[in-house]
């Protein structure tokens, strides 16, 4: 892990936008594939996901977490090239080996220490008739990511052929989740868009009961 990949400023700053959630009251953050979203504030960080994966991990000890939302299990140096450590919204933030290491890198440049993080993951699903196989390949790469950097796991909800919805408290690590009967309109022209970049690389509200993880 490239302990100088990280994010300086603020998500604010470079763009995310808070809007106040009525039946939360608390402020609350969507973020779109590719964007990372760190708070130690009493807010919430939501997003949706098919086939793409997003990882909520947090420091209890410090009271700081963030999320990612990434489309893909590994991006190349040709992703990173322009990367500025500014951009919490980047084509390196697509992909999840930068994705991952921008995250827990940006917390631990906070106050987070990694033998102290706590993991939940979520998304991986097979939507659309995706022909990629892109929500196999991702919760492949995050299982995999999550061992092989010995984080803590406390739990997970990947796979299947339903979209989710998820507000993530990085303060507590709650995890509210909805599943989407079907896939979201949004979703299923993001699942497009995903399925034909991976075989470009290769070449060269219906919700629900809310669960609480």
């Amino acid at each position: 892990m490239n302990k100088h990949f990280a994010l300086i400023g603020s998500p604010l700053e470079a763009g995310a936008k808070l809007f106040f959630h009525p039946l939360t009251r608390k402020m609350m953050v969507n973020i779109k594939p590719g964007e990372i979203y760190v708070s130690s504030k009493p807010e919430l960080i939501s997003t949706i996901l098919g086939s793409c994966i997003s990882a909520c991990i947090w420091d209890p000890f410090v009271s700081i977490g963030g999320m990612n939302h990434f489309i893909l299990p590994f991006g190349d140096n040709e992703d990173i090239k322009d990367w500025l450590p500014t951009q919490w919204y980047s084509k390196a933030g697509r992909y999840g080996n930068y994705a991952m290491e921008l995250l827990i890198n940006t917390l631990i440049k906070r106050g987070a220490l990694k033998s102290r993080l706590k993991v939940k993951v979520f998304g991986g699903s097979v939507v659309s008739g995706n022909k990629a196989l892109i929500g196999y390949k991702n919760t492949e790469f995050i299982r995999e990511y999550i061992r092989t950097e010995n984080l803590s796991l406390v739990s997970e909800n990947l796979g299947g052929e339903v979209s989710r919805k998820i507000i993530f408290d990085p303060i507590t690590g709650k995890v509210f989740l909805k599943r989407l009967n079907g896939s979201a309109p949004e979703v299923r022209l993001r699942e497009l868009e995903y399925e034909h970049l991976l075989i470009h690389k290769i070449k060269g509200d219906d919700e629900g009961n809310t669960e609480l993880f």
